[in-house]
């Protein structure tokens, strides 16, 4: 058991700055696959020659981001897995800045005997000086280890029917077997994405690939297609991506994108090639503007 439910709904925002580069910008664009085609002018705009022409929205999910072990939740880190990840864009994010992050406990839920609870978290970020609004990140953290006393019961979830209709897309990325590696300079320096010792204690064969990072591939890979030239929108920009983390990525792997188009955007899922599993499920993608 952890601490109570209204003092973890009541817990002080966590307040972060963080100042960022063109080069930043451009190394959270390679981490998430930008690069892998040197012909791909939509991928160039991300890179450079330096300062590059344009930042990748989801790079706001990296930005003045405090771990979970800096928050004084009282969970038992171990057993912490990440569940859903999301992101709303206010605003586009400059190249190089000064970013501000305000992060709080939005609600926590019991999951039942032998399961835990789930806690979902809001980080808004802004311009540090302007106050200008960039982005709202949700995230949602199963702790398998832990209760709260007096949380809600969660609901069980209904997964809404999807047509079965073939994607309008399919998009094959390749991952490096250093992706982790380059994705880790971004900020999260969690040893079980780096260190194969570390990976086997939590019961993987090798290191895995961050989830924040696999959810930074699908968003970066549903913009270009969306938005990127041929049948995209031109003008357009990723204005939200949300979806379910449903197994790990092992750098290396080759990851399938499907988007199936909507009014407003495209339902994504991804897979990982080789094992036919599905790594990210309910995906979500709006776009602002175009056509």
């Amino acid at each position: 058991m952890i601490r109570d439910y209204d003092s973890l709904m009541n817990m002080t925002p966590v307040v972060m700055e963080q100042s960022y580069t063109a080069r930043d910008s451009c190394l959270y664009a390679l981490s998430v696959g930008c690069g892998i085609d040197l012909a791909d002018d939509w991928a160039r705009q991300h890179l450079g020659p330096l300062p590059p022409a344009r930042t990748l929205p989801a790079m706001a999910t990296v930005l003045a981001a405090p771990r979970l072990h800096a928050m004084d939740l009282g969970i038992t880190l171990s057993g912490v897995l990440h569940g859903r990840q999301g992101m709303i864009a206010h605003a586009v994010l400059p190249v190089e800045g000064q970013v501000t992050s305000v992060t709080r406990v939005d609600s926590v839920f019991d999951r039942g005997e032998g399961r835990g609870c789930e806690i979902n978290m809001i980080r808004d970020i802004h311009d540090t000086r302007s106050k200008l609004a960039y982005a709202s990140v949700f995230m949602t953290f199963i702790c398998r280890s832990d209760r709260v006393a007096g949380a809600p019961a969660l609901a069980r979830s209904v997964t809404a029917a999807e047509d079965d209709r073939p994607p309008d897309h399919v998009v094959q990325i390749p991952t490096s077997t250093q992706s982790a590696q380059l994705f880790a300079l971004t900020g999260d320096q969690n040893p079980l994405h780096m260190v194969p010792s570390v990976a086997a204690k939590a019961g993987f064969p090798s290191p895995i690939l961050h989830g924040v990072a696999t959810y930074g591939l699908c968003a970066a890979f549903a913009e270009k297609v969306l938005c990127g030239g041929g049948d995209a929108a031109p003008g357009g920009r990723l204005g939200a991506i949300s979806g379910k983390f449903n197994a790990p990525v092992f750098p290396g792997e080759t990851i399938e994108l499907a988007l199936w188009r909507e009014p407003t955007g495209a339902r994504i899922e991804a897979r990982a090639v080789a094992r036919q599993k599905i790594v990210f499920a309910d995906g979500r993608v709006a776009i602002e503007g175009g056509r």
